[in-house]
């Protein structure tokens, strides 16, 4: 189950050439995306995460694996 805080490995499966140099990365979810910053109906559930060096992104279920 992905909550606030917990670290993931990071994967986009290779369907996002900008974020797929971050494959394989840890990052750290701060929270889940709301309704009206995504189409959660349509897409499932997202969230903001933080990668180590500070930079922050949103992210599809099925791009984080929990550790």
């Amino acid at each position: 189950m992905i909550k606030n805080g917990s670290v993931c490995v990071f994967n986009t499966h290779g369907a996002d050439s900008v974020w797929s140099k971050r494959d394989g990365q840890t990052c750290t979810v701060v929270r889940p995306l709301t309704n009206d910053e995504a189409d959660l109906s349509d897409v499932g559930s997202m969230y903001e995460i933080r990668f180590a060096d500070g930079v922050i992104t949103d992210a599809f279920e099925d791009e984080l694996l929990v550790l």
